[in-house]
């Protein structure tokens, strides 16, 4: 029984001399240790807008929304930190590694829900034929560079990554009737491209 006592004596004459060991927040800023998870922030140049901080967020507090009426189709990505659980599984299954990083910051406490989110914009690519969404146009700028020459096997990577691509104006698809193999050279989904694909093997 001794010996405990002793330690904790010890332990209490040292804080006299080296002073406390808190911190006097709020008073004086507190500075997070490196690896601390707080808030998620977007980085505009390093997401690509995959989706996949979304997919994996176990809070559903990312929403991803592609807006396809306007002028301009865009795809949103908002972080909702109201609902965030500063997991860092955005951070860790990020594609680019760069997209979304957590921060230091903690000092998130607030009465107006609607001000705790943080959108990101990126271009949508559309289907020229049917007018789906094909993905981010940086999403396949990304991959066309990763693949590097065989990109090239892809035919809307190689109209995407030699720039002349254009987006779809509204919505204005073609028929599936009209569908040739001259369409392959064009910005199309999966499953149009399928359908080309499959009529120019068995010509129906």
């Amino acid at each position: 029984m001794r010996k405990p006592k002793l330690r904790e004596l010890r332990e209490a004459l040292l804080a006299l001399v080296r002073g406390p060991y808190t911190t006097k927040y709020p008073f004086e800023p507190h500075v997070p240790p490196e690896g601390f998870r707080g808030k998620p922030q977007y980085d505009s140049e390093g997401c690509i807008g995959c989706k996949a901080c979304a997919e994996v967020c176990p809070a559903l507090a990312i929403k991803v929304a592609d807006e396809t009426g306007g002028a301009k189709p865009i795809r949103r990505l908002t972080v909702h930190y109201d609902k965030c659980i500063f997991c860092g599984q955005c951070e860790l299954n990020c594609t680019t590694q760069e997209g979304i990083k957590l921060t230091r910051e903690f000092e998130l406490a607030g009465f107006d829900r609607s001000k705790f989110r943080e959108p990101v914009e990126l271009d949508l690519v559309i289907c020229q034929v049917c007018g789906c969404v094909v993905g981010a146009r940086k999403h396949l700028l990304w991959v066309a560079r990763r693949l590097g020459p065989k990109a090239y096997a892809n035919p809307t990577l190689i109209v995407t990554a030699e720039g002349s691509i254009s987006l779809a104006e509204g919505a204005t698809p073609v028929k599936q009737e009209s569908l040739s193999r001259n369409d392959m050279m064009r910005v199309v989904c999966p499953d149009c491209r399928r359908t080309i694909v499959l009529r120019e093997i068995w010509g129906e």
